[in-house]
């Protein structure tokens, strides 16, 4: 089986999500796409929203995306920091003899070398990135060819960048501006529902 893997704080999940899913789910032809939402991010500070409320904002995501997505609760029910090797080393458990693609931006790509356990780490994925704020595809194919020489695979898609970000979703809502077409509608009900981001 090709699983592809998406992590992050999901605050929330937005179209760009679901278009960088569908565009690797297309190109590596998976049969599965899972987003784990973080519990306590190792990366940033934790979020002002809870974890389980962010795993239900995946959920509706998932539910409006036309049988793309599954979300998984991994790393909302551990307690500790989310260091995706564990994350990476249970999804083997689960799904043995699986080929394990991780999505992520370019900012988190070109830090992968600093990650935690990463010479466990490079062992147990393929790691999926696209250019992204300023990082262009030809830096991050210098990085993907840096860490091949250290056993590490990775995939740089040059395609182009998607300007959604979930930091500019919370600075619209807490302006009061809209959000349509940036998120999922279900989404964008329950972070009105909630009160989320005033």
């Amino acid at each position: 089986m090709r699983i592809g893997f998406f992590g992050g704080t999901f605050n929330p999940p937005h179209n760009g999500h679901l278009h960088l899913a569908r565009r690797w789910s297309d190109r590596l032809a998976l049969d599965k796409f899972l987003i784990i939402p973080t519990g306590t991010p190792p990366h940033k500070e934790a979020s002002d929203v809870p974890g389980e409320m962010r795993l239900e904002m995946c959920r509706i995501a998932a539910a409006e995306s036309g049988g793309l997505l599954e979300v998984s609760d991994f790393e909302v029910r551990r307690s500790g920091k989310s260091y995706s090797v564990i994350t990476l080393a249970a999804l083997h458990e689960t799904y043995p003899d699986s080929d394990i693609y991780m999505v992520m931006g370019a900012d988190m790509f070109v830090t992968l070398e600093t990650w935690y356990d990463f010479e466990r780490l490079k062992t147990l994925a393929t790691f999926c990135t696209m250019p992204r704020d300023g990082v262009s595809a030809a830096e991050l194919n210098r990085y993907c060819r840096h860490y091949g020489r250290r056993g590490c695979t990775g995939i740089v898609a040059d395609e182009p960048e998607v300007n959604i970000s979930s930091s500019a979703i919370r600075e619209r809502v807490k302006n009061a501006l809209p959000i349509g077409g940036m998120v999922p509608p279900g989404v964008e009900r329950y972070i009105r529902e909630k009160g989320l981001y005033q």
